[in-house]
């Protein structure tokens, strides 16, 4: 199956939603006389051949350019011809003029630029209609008439009402306006010298008050020539502190096409069709429509491109709903029961969020029963398709047929159908995503863990670190494994026949005292042929371990199990098997590999045939030398009688000595596997003290992030304290069996575990239980002298506690598993350091749910670039917080990661910006529909809105009589 339809679908749904345009509201063509005129910041410096319509249309619809406003100086015509040549497939080119003003006398020695632009293929006579009659005809302009004698505002007016837009240009330089007047109280405008030198104070107060001046004069925008200057424009003002932002652009002043494509001079603006409608629209929202460069990401975000829901038998709550999401706000609305939870909860299945569901379970409330009720009622029988864009560009699609019995079975596709080795993207960094269903937000509040954890996410590359972290952790856990196999085996080496080993001294002592210096001499040389044929005897039996390994292997069969796959198989797979002649080729690969193993099996034994007749040939030599010995004791009972003493005290002493060998090889793994360990170990201390630093270093930015969106009444914190989330430490000393009666006294009501834990980490007491080193309980003896716990005490209490020793018997060392395995348990305990979230100076986990709520929010939204989706992110927020922070959050930060909301508070939708509402309604209790759906600029998307968030038209308009605006 293919999925190009599906994309292509998700395409045309897309139309319909916002987005950035470039766009280019000031420059100059063939109709300027100072066209050709090359930019400071152009890369290239030689203009191309163009100079007619035709050649400047067509280098035209090579720019990068959505939208062009051509304003050449007191000239229109030729900027007409080009917009009424262009298609609606072509660049949007809007007609303009740049105009030249001279304000009335005593302020006549000041000219101001201003340029007006009008609605695509607006006639010449149209346009001309804003110039006074003393302006000549076009043919006899040459650009650099004036415009005098008329009041700025006037003129401002006269060009709305023919449908024009006006822009304040060049307002930083000398030709602008900024540059031009003092304003004294309310009373007007005092025009001054240009060339008179200002001071710094006489400045800032010229750029206060030119702000105001701005909006009383009626532009729809003003040029600045920096990104920087941006924000001089917005600002408080009005009575009611209301914010106030005027329209800032980019100032371009291209005057050659080449100019067009310096991306750094490009203004991004939110328009759902590049057209000037929509633009018009977009200057009067400009805190959410209007980017310049350095605010819009340089790299795409990954992103959800849409959904598909299908229900196989037609029974499902939607019957099939196909739906696109913008890359930056999404809005999903309808009355309750219309399907907008259905919609997160099915995408909560694909992304395999059901598996921790458990997590966000709340006393007195069974979130995660909800959640699979929703699911089942909702999605029993549907396939649902996500497709998904990477961060590396590729898309995929996320298919999942809903199995209420399963928390996952997502399979991951190409577009072309080809499914992807993808076994589960809820661990695969490819697909990230954050997710909250009903009130999951104030869940995250409850817990300071999960507090650290989100805050973690905003420190750049930390996630690596963090994982590092759990790599050592369960490498030190594996490591316990492996250590304590050995002291297993270890332990079976000592118990072999009935402890053997332990009388190791014994039948050490009892050879030295029978073999004396004469029976010494004696056997000698048999001793030296008892060596010789030990090493002999220890090669052959290598030797034929490594055949029977290749013995074995050669017994392996491919094939096993394939002929009753085969039987159970299809006749198409049957017959596909038999056309590639499968069992053919198996069994000839598989025979030469047999034949090469046998052959490796013909050399080891031809080794062996060399070591046996080795031995053989020592052996000889030892009965020749034993039998030389009887011969010498003769018929010398006494003699014969220590021969034969000193021969079975050899023998004994030889299988004690091969036991303490086995042993003693094992230990030397056993203590290469415990320096592994204490390797291991250090790497985890110094890696925590290591995030510890980078925590604190991160602390004060990461405060300062939070609060960009926080209200006067909401200042958020975070409280810091290395290493001191040591709730597991202490509940594992307290029912671990590491503290008893009989080594720590009354332990309990001493509170030793809690005690213990503050002078150090679980791997530093392991360690020092290790080395019997108690100073690291130290400050406990001089911190809290009531304790119990004297030097003596604490030593006695590592001594019980340690795990090696000697046994005097063997003389080798050993090791208590059960001891051991106590200690290695204990390192591997896990410590971090106590951070979390603090509202106004209190621990966000003692308030209440709507507190939680409004100090989180800014923590999820901020952490990364991953899409957000939140299920009514204002619950338990009270309407001014929506209002005045959480609005905020969505506004600013939809430019940098996806975020799709469900929701049912229209400040969401209208005062973010939505970039795509979809509109959902409920046909019955049990099936629900997606009715329509675009952007906020759609006047059928605006009246779903008023209808179904704001009570209706009527409701609406009572309430705005209410208030008195």
């Amino acid at each position: 199956m293919e999925y190009n339809e599906l994309i292509t679908t998700i395409d045309d749904l897309k139309s319909r939603v916002s987005k950035f345009r470039r766009v280019v509201l000031h420059s100059h063509s063939l109709g300027s006389y100072d066209y050709g005129t090359v930019h400071p910041s152009a890369k290239q410096q030689e203009t191309r051949p163009i100079d007619d319509e035709a050649s400047y249309l067509e280098a035209l619809n090579k720019t990068k350019i959505d939208v062009l406003a051509i304003t050449d100086h007191m000239k229109c015509s030729f900027a007409c011809n080009i917009s009424e040549a262009t298609s609606p497939s072509d660049i949007c080119v809007l007609p303009g003029m740049e105009l030249n003003i001279r304000p009335p006398a005593p302020w006549n020695n000041f000219k101001l630029h201003i340029v007006a632009v009008f609605p695509e293929k607006c006639s010449h006579e149209q346009m001309c209609k804003i110039l006074p009659s003393d302006i000549p005809s076009e043919k006899d302009r040459d650009g650099t008439e004036e415009i005098t004698n008329i009041d700025l505002a006037d003129f401002i007016s006269n060009v709305h009402e023919y449908g024009g837009l006006c822009i304040a240009a060049h307002i930083d330089s000398e030709r602008g306006v900024r540059k031009t007047f003092r304003q004294l109280g309310n009373d007007g405008i005092l025009f001054y010298d240009s060339t008179e030198q200002l001071t710094p104070e006489q400045e800032k107060q010229i750029s206060e008050q030119f702000k105001d001046w701005l909006l009383l004069a009626g532009f729809d925008a003003i040029e600045v020539a920096k990104e920087d200057d941006k924000q001089h424009y917005r600002w408080v003002y009005g009575s009611d502190d209301q914010r106030t932002s005027i329209a800032v652009l980019l100032r371009n002043d291209a005057h050659r096409i080449e100019d067009l494509d310096i991306e750094e001079l490009h203004t991004h603006i939110k328009m759902t069709k590049p057209c000037f409608e929509d633009l018009s629209q977009a200057l009067r929202f400009p805190d959410t429509r209007i980017r310049f460069p350095g605010d819009v990401p340089t790299s795409p975000s990954p992103r959800i491109l849409g959904i598909e829901i299908v229900a196989g038998d037609d029974n499902g709550f939607f019957k099939t709903l196909q739906a696109a999401f913008s890359d930056n706000l999404t809005c999903l609305i309808g009355p309750r029961g219309s399907g907008k939870s259905a919609i997160i909860e099915a995408i909560r299945y694909v992304f395999g969020f059901n598996k921790t569901l458990d997590q966000i379970q709340q006393p007195g409330a069974d979130l995660p029963k909800k959640v699979r009720e929703l699911q089942e009622a909702t999605l029993t029988n549907c396939v649902i398709r996500i497709p998904y864009a990477r961060k590396d560009g590729q898309i995929h699609i996320l298919e999942a047929t809903f199995d209420p019995k399963q928390d996952y079975n997502t399979k991951v596709y190409s577009v072309d159908g080809n499914g992807l080795d993808v076994r589960d993207i809820f661990t695969n960094n490819n697909y990230p995503l954050r997710l909250f269903g009903w009130s999951e937000i104030e869940t995250l509040g409850r817990e300071a863990s999960r507090q650290r954890d989100l805050l973690d996410r905003l420190i750049t590359g930390f996630s690596d670190v963090l994982e590092e972290r759990l790599k050592l952790r369960t490498a030190l856990e594996i490591k316990r494994s492996e250590i304590l196999s050995s002291s297993t085996r270890l332990g079976e080496i000592l118990s072999r026949d009935n402890e053997e080993i332990k009388r190791y001294k014994e039948c050490k002592a009892e050879f030295e005292r029978l073999n004396t210096p004469e029976i010494d001499t004696l056997f000698s040389e048999i001793d030296i042929a008892k060596e010789k044929l030990a090493l002999l005897n220890k090669l052959k039996s290598n030797i034929e371990n490594w055949s029977s390994t290749i013995e074995d292997a050669t017994k392996h069969d491919v094939i096993a199990g394939i002929d009753d796959l085969i039987t159970e198989s299809s006749e198409q797979v049957q017959s596909w098997w038999k056309a590639n002649d499968m069992d053919t080729q198996i069994a000839s690969r598989s025979a030469k590999v047999r034949e090469e193993l046998i052959k490796g099996k013909g050399i080891l034994e031809a080794f062996l045939n060399e070591v046996e007749k080795n031995a053989e040939e020592v052996n000889r030599e030892l009965q020749e030398k034993e039998k030389g010995i009887r011969e010498t004791i003769g018929e010398e009972v006494t003699k014969q009688v220590a021969a034969d003493l000193r021969r079975t005290a050899d023998e004994r002493l030889q299988r004690v000595n091969q036991l303490r060998r086995e042993y003693n090889d094992e230990f030397k793994v056993f203590n290469q596997l415990f320096e592994e360990w204490h390797t291991n170990a250090d790497e985890i201390n110094k890696l925590q003290e290591s995030i510890c630093s980078k925590r604190t270093q991160k602390k004060e930015k990461i405060e300062e992030t939070l609060n960009r969106f926080s209200t006067p009444e909401m200042t958020i914190s975070i409280r810091l304290n290395p290493g001191s989330d040591r709730d597991s430490f202490i509940e594992h000393l307290t029912d671990s069996g590491l503290f008893t009666q009989q080594n720590a006294g009354n332990w309990r009501a001493k509170k030793l575990p809690l005690k213990v834990s503050l002078v150090c980490t679980p791997i530093q007491l392991a360690k020092a239980i290790l080395n019997l080193d108690s100073s690291i309980l130290k400050g406990l003896f001089v911190a809290d002298p009531d304790i119990g716990l004297d030097e003596e005490i604490a030593e006695r209490l590592f001594s019980s506690l340690h795990p090696s020793g000697v046994d005097d018997d063997a003389d080798i060392p050993i090791v208590n598993k059960g001891k051991l395995d106590k200690i290695l348990s204990l390192a591997e305990v896990e410590w971090d350091d106590e951070e979390g979230i603090l509202l106004n100076g209190q621990a966000v986990q003692n308030l209440s749910p709507g507190q939680r709520s409004s100090a989180m929010l800014p923590l999820i939204a901020l952490v990364e670039d991953a899409p957000l989706i939140v299920d009514q992110p204002e619950d338990n927020l009270d309407n001014r917080l929506v209002g005045r922070m959480l609005v905020d959050i969505l506004a600013n930060l939809k430019e940098k990661r996806q975020i799709i909301v469900a929701t049912h508070n229209p400040n969401i939708v209208v005062s973010g910006d939505a970039e795509q509402v979809i509109v959902l309604d409920a046909i019955s209790i049990s099936e629900g529909e997606c009715k329509d759906s675009g952007s906020i600029d759609n006047d059928v998307i605006v009246k779903s809105i008023i209808e179904l968030l704001e009570g209706g038209k009527e409701a609406f308009l009572v309430r705005r009589r209410r208030y008195g605006y």
